[in-house]
């Protein structure tokens, strides 16, 4: 064999594809847009725009490959080459494929990423292909095949793993697209897909759609990698969800501090900051670019509305200087939560809690500056089903919320496999997408070209999906069966709620009496009794550190249940201000470990029955002994020993440990979820009613009451059952027998139940 010289053109090749591994580790992509940070109080400053590196680019796998290739090349070349023949031809092709290969990853870069590609993708395209012709020579065969190369590698570089094409996904399920992924590691322009956030939030942007998480805001491009808008590096840690709350032209909203809300822009250019003080709650920001807030200082029902486009410069109020839309709550519905609406420019839209399921509601400002309230869907009756009429269909949960230009709301009705995204028309005709959703929606919005978008999470993971044209994709709905009563007529008055103390943002705020008495938590698992007038009398400490129930004795003291490592024994404790009495732990009698369990309250001084899923126990010595079988859903014993306790769907009395039977029984209709109002409207006797989501109480004269979702019903001395109350802000109101009456918490406030 004849060992020559290594062709000049050949090493010279060689070096080239060298060069651009060389650059891997440098920039071979840049964001063409800068991020604004929002920090503190103050207008937008820029950010750093996002660098990719060769490395990041290509993706780990593609870029190893590279550098395998440019390794085999050089060894090929440096030792073999020389020795001519078939070497010499190994050489030349394995050069011209590695030089191919850069330029595929150039090319990956320019036409799959966009404009902002840096030096090192232009040196890897520019390199390569001086190494492809150099390495080719005058060889035509060799020529052909080193652009085949090209080719082939071109297509392949860009599908590797971590590759640019690997963030996009035109997948679709039914009329819905998958625009991208929301399981992206880190907020970073370029991603394929969208952060990661337990709690992701759509945002409208002025040319498409984003997620605000609780690092920033990211859009997302049409290859459905994130384009970073806004990074919040010190958002509060007390704001639950992102900090951001909307965008509306170029003006965004978010929490600055734990009672400080800043509107500033999008745009580092745009001096605008402006900072409401004092607010104790604030709403999202409507399609409008309204949003609602409730100052600290604001009597509970109480909204204010701040336009994101209203104020300019800087500035710095404190939240009663705000508009007020009402300050007084509805009275034929459950009090405002401003954090739980959708503002709109004449109201807001909402979701709450009724007898059955969950009733959608138009809030409007009235006059003397009350709320009024439309129920706009969301009927009693679960086997009106979904149906062509919003107000007589059965919804069963809530939904995210969203709201085109013509005024139409879309949400999601139904459950599991049967749930559909559906529009409701201003007329109150409810249309539905027929198309299965992809999965659960935990977030919608109207992007600006009316497409609507969801984030759900389907069965590959978390996604963005578009749902185009979505006039066209929706189909009618049945019209409502035979004998639907989604809307049954009043069979009682309402209550009257008279707020009797304030326990504000106190995690515990158990109602305790009449008389304003509530019980308050503290860190370390003290609990202390609060007067009305706000004294505050420590009454004990929880051993286990939490702050859990309590549950009143009958004579301004409390009892709980602490709980050992693992669930198991409980110890049933006594706190008055005169100490605290401890029973000897009990092993939990219900075979669910602890889950489930709770005290019946005892309003004379005795101590509680331990109520479980398989009945209710006396634990207060040695084991456990069993006084009521059945799962118990709730229970009250009046200060004279004469009980009254929720076991299976019925209603049975109790004289001290021994069980008289029941009062109230529906049979075998008991595990009938039905509301109560709809089996009154059928027909049924209130002593044969099915009692869901039930509980049990005491009114002032000590008669015992079981309020069933929005109704009332009291025992008479002779056994007698009847209907004394109808209120539809009952259902799904934190409900308590407490010394002297019935009472109620609700969003801080402490209310006194008065029967009509």
């Amino acid at each position: 064999m004849t060992i020559g010289r290594t062709p000049p053109a050949l090493l010279t090749a060689a070096a080239l594809v060298a060069v651009p591994a060389v650059t891997l580790p440098l920039p071979w992509w840049t964001a063409p847009r800068r991020p604004v940070v929002l920090t503190g109080t103050g207008p937008a400053v820029p950010g750093e725009a996002a660098r990719w590196s060769g490395w990041e680019v290509i993706g780990t796998a593609g870029a190893a490959l590279l550098v395998a290739l440019v390794v085999a090349a050089a060894i090929v070349v440096l030792l073999y080459a020389r020795r001519g023949g078939r070497w010499a031809i190994a050489a030349r092709v394995l050069v011209a494929v590695t030089g191919a290969a850069f330029v595929a990853a150039g090319v990956s870069v320019l036409a799959g990423w966009g404009s902002g590609a840096a030096l090192g993708a232009v040196i890897a395209l520019i390199a390569g292909t001086g190494a492809v012709l150099l390495a080719a020579g005058r060889t035509p065969r060799l020529l052909l095949g080193a652009l085949l190369a090209v080719v082939l590698i071109a297509v392949a570089v860009p599908v590797l793993p971590g590759g640019p094409g690997s963030g996009s996904d035109t997948r679709r399920a039914g009329p819905f697209v998958r625009i991208g992924e929301l399981d992206a590691s880190q907020l970073r322009t370029g991603t394929a897909g969208l952060p990661a956030s337990p709690e992701p939030r759509i945002v409208a942007l002025d040319g498409g759609v984003g997620i605000a998480s609780r690092a920033g805001l990211a859009g997302v491009d049409p290859r459905g990698r994130a384009e970073v808008l806004a990074l919040t590096p010190d958002a509060p840690p007390s704001t639950p969800g992102p900090s951001i709350l909307g965008v509306d032209e170029g003006r965004v909203a978010r929490w600055s501090g734990a009672q400080e809300v800043t509107v500033t822009g999008l745009d580092a250019t745009d001096p605008v900051a402006v900072t409401v003080h004092g607010v104790s709650a604030a709403s999202v920001v409507g399609p409008d670019g309204a949003m609602w807030l409730r100052s600290t200082g604001d009597p509970p029902g109480t909204a204010r509305v701040l336009d994101l486009a209203e104020r300019n410069g800087t500035q710095s109020a404190a939240g009663t200087f705000l508009p007020v839309v009402f300050i007084l709550g509805p009275v034929d519905s459950v009090p405002v939560d401003v954090a739980a609406v959708l503002p709109l420019r004449d109201g807001a839209v909402r979701f709450v809690p009724q007898a059955g399921g969950v009733r959608l509601e138009r809030i409007s400002s009235g006059p003397a500056a009350r709320a009024e309230v439309d129920v706009l869907a969301g009927g009693l009756d679960p086997s009106c089903g979904l149906t062509a009429s919003g107000p007589a269909t059965f919804l069963p949960r809530q939904s995210p919320l969203a709201v085109d230009d013509a005024g139409g709301i879309w949400f999601v009705a139904g459950d599991g496999a049967t749930a559909r995204l559906v529009r409701l028309d201003p007329s109150g005709a409810l249309r539905a997408v027929p198309s299965p959703l992809p999965g659960p929606v935990s977030s919608i919005a109207v992007a600006p070209s009316g497409d609507v978008v969801l984030a759900s999470l389907d069965p590959d993971g978390p996604a963005l999906w578009r749902l185009l044209e979505p006039g066209s994709a929706l189909g009618d709905l049945p019209a409502p069966p035979a004998g639907c009563t989604p809307s049954p007529a009043a069979v009682a008055r309402p209550v009257t709620l008279v707020p009797v103390a304030r326990a504000g943002r106190d995690s515990l705020g158990v109602p305790l009496g009449v008389d304003g008495r509530w019980a308050a938590g503290a860190p370390g698992g003290e609990v202390a009794v609060v007067a009305a007038d706000g004294t505050r009398t420590p009454v004990g400490t929880r051993s286990d550190g939490v702050r859990g129930q309590v549950w009143p004795d009958g004579s301004g003291g409390v009892w709980w249940l602490e709980s050992a490592p693992g669930g198991t024994p409980r110890t049933l404790v006594h706190a008055t201000a005169a100490g605290e009495q401890r029973f000897a732990p009990v092993a939990d009698p219900a075979p669910t470990g602890g889950a489930d369990t709770f005290l019946l309250t005892d309003l004379g001084g005795r101590p509680p029955l331990l109520a479980t899923p398989v009945g209710a126990f006396r634990i207060d010595g040695g084991a456990p002994v069993s006084t009521v079988e059945g799962r118990i859903d709730g229970g009250v014993v009046r200060s004279d020993g004469r009980g009254w306790v929720l076991a299976d769907g019925r209603l049975l009395v109790l004289d001290g440990d021994r069980v008289l039977g029941p009062v109230i029984d529906a049979g075998e209709r008991r595990a009938d979820t039905t509301p109560v109002a709809v089996q009154l409207a059928r027909g049924v006797a209130p002593a044969a009613l099915a009692l869901p989501r039930a509980t049990v109480g005491l009114d002032g004269s000590g008669r015992p009451l079981v309020v069933s979702d929005d109704v009332v019903v009291a025992v008479g001395a002779d056994g007698a059952v009847t209907v004394v109350a109808q209120d539809r802000r009952l259902a799904g109101l934190g409900l308590f027998a407490a010394e002297g009456g019935l009472m109620a918490y609700d969003t801080g406030d402490v209310l006194r139940v008065d029967l009509p």
